[in-house]
């Protein structure tokens, strides 16, 4: 039987304590209703407990998407203004927190957060005077 290898799409995942967050679409129905039950709809994000953190990888892996635990929350982490928050930043970030005038982002992906430095926002290992994500 010939073996192939398929390229998975990775999905970043943000470790918050003893739950784990990602944002994707998803256009396969069945995997929709197979995640269903940690998605937050106000937050357009799931949220994985610890504990099942392990059969969510394995639902994603049988579709072909490979979640890729990030360690590191902060070297995702946008600061802007609050003055204003593009829509596209706000559709490619996984946590987003108001403090004082500006606001932080945790975005999905490198290239999310590469876009949104383009678009006027600051890398937080930048910011002197912003403090964690």
């Amino acid at each position: 039987m010939p073996a192939f290898d398929v390229n998975k799409e990775e999905i970043n995942a943000f470790d918050f304590g003893e739950t784990y967050l990602f944002t994707a679409y998803f256009d396969e129905n069945q995997l929709f209703n197979q995640l269903e039950k940690y998605y937050n709809g106000d937050n357009y994000r799931f949220e994985v407990p610890e504990e099942n953190l392990k059969q969510v990888q394995q639902v994603l892996d049988n579709f072909f998407y490979e979640l890729v635990v990030q360690e590191s929350p902060e070297e995702y982490c946008i600061v802007l203004d609050k003055d204003i928050t593009p829509a596209s930043i706000l559709k490619s970030s996984v946590v987003r927190k108001q403090r004082r005038s500006r606001e932080m982002f945790v975005m999905k992906d490198k290239t999310s957060l590469r876009q949104a430095v383009e678009q006027g926002a600051t890398p937080l290992k930048n910011r002197e005077s912003a403090r964690g994500c």
